[in-house]
């Protein structure tokens, strides 16, 4: 009996000391720290690079290329403020996740952003395509298209009320000695047919867009090679306004399909996630693979990420305008560590009564 007694004591205190807890804080300290540095990063250049974009190209209304690049800046920008903390907190609490509520209502806002951002670029793509390809015809205006850019926000949030709407409970993951583990999963394992039809409805949209992007610039590319052999043939000096023009169309179409080329590699591991690693046994995977598996799984976020640098590899505007910003910060530190100095050197000695 006294045996017995003892054991059900080693026992409980076991169970006591491997606890949720105890298992998140080991899976963090030891396979997490990768992906969490990861984020950190992205969120520490993401915020202020999307920040120097809304305040660059603030006056957006002069220009319909700008106003779309401008309002993907604050889709981008959210994702940065709410989308990168929010992973963050799913890893810090990798087995000890508690808000079912919080978990749903922020994957929903993320999946009304993607289908959103996605829209929207593909809005920014048409209308590259009618101004190279049919310049003759009727364009997207800057009046217009701030009803397709509603339209855009509108297609985004109706496609994620099915995430919000539809309580995906969390997955659960058996840690042994009786513990169970609770994680904020985008996978849903064993999930209901209508769940399953429509994470193929979203899949198949991202493809479906996907070439649409691709057939898009291929279409753009040929008639610029076009226009190009056309101007070598004429060398007429009426051709320099065109010239020009034709030099600032082709760096908005370079812009435009890095931005696609971005946003189909980052985000093709996110819609491969429910058909190829739902299945996965994330316990049986080594400390390698589980951690390339966490940052693949976010490699979406890049897209929110990367448009500063595309902006300013390739308009010289906006890089011009960041790099005098930069020299007016680094000049302002100087201007204020040199007068600190100076009223350090010219600042009189106070005397001081010594009583006597």
């Amino acid at each position: 009996m006294e045996n017995s007694t003892d054991l059900t004591e080693v026992t409980t205190t076991v169970n006591t000391f491997l606890s949720r807890e105890y298992y998140t804080e080991q899976i963090v300290n030891q396979k997490l720290v990768a992906p969490i540095v990861y984020l950190a990063i992205l969120l520490l250049i993401g915020a202020p690079g999307n920040i120097s974009i809304l305040i660059i190209y603030r006056n957006y209304n002069k220009n319909v290329y700008r106003k779309i690049i401008w309002i993907i800046a604050v889709v981008d920008l959210l994702f940065c403020l709410i989308g990168v903390p929010f992973n963050l907190g799913r890893l810090f609490n990798y087995y000890n996740f508690k808000s079912l509520r919080a978990c749903q209502i922020v994957a929903g806002l993320l999946d009304s952003g993607i289908m959103t951002s996605t829209h929207l670029l593909v809005l920014l793509t048409v209308h590259r395509y009618r101004q190279v390809c049919y310049p003759l015809r009727r364009q997207i205006t800057t009046h217009n298209v701030t009803y397709l850019i509603a339209v855009c926000f509108a297609i985004g949030f109706a496609s994620g009320i099915p995430q919000i709407a539809v309580l995906q409970p969390l997955g659960e993951t058996n840690l042994g000695n009786g513990v169970i583990g609770y994680t904020c999963t985008v996978a849903w394992k064993d999930s209901p047919t209508g769940w399953e039809n429509y994470n193929i409805f979203l899949s198949s949209l991202f493809l479906f867009y996907t070439i649409l992007l691709f057939v898009l610039y291929a279409l753009i590319g040929r008639t610029l090679l076009r226009l190009k052999r056309r101007r070598r043939t004429d060398n007429n000096r009426e051709n320099v306004t065109n010239n020009r023009l034709s030099g600032l169309s082709m760096k908005i179409t370079k812009i435009a399909f890095t931005v696609s080329i971005v946003f189909a590699i980052s985000y093709l591991p996110l819609f491969l996630n429910e058909v190829v690693i739902k299945d996965v046994d994330e316990t049986k995977l080594s400390w390698t693979k589980f951690t390339l598996l966490k940052i693949v799984q976010r490699s979406y976020l890049i897209n929110h990420v990367a448009n500063p640098f595309i902006y300013y590899r390739f308009d010289n505007h906006f890089s011009a305008r960041l790099n005098s910003c930069f020299l007016a910060i680094v000049q302002c530190k100087k201007t204020d560590n040199s007068n600190k100095q100076t009223n350090n050197v010219t600042e009189p000695q106070r005397r001081t009564d010594s009583g006597i």
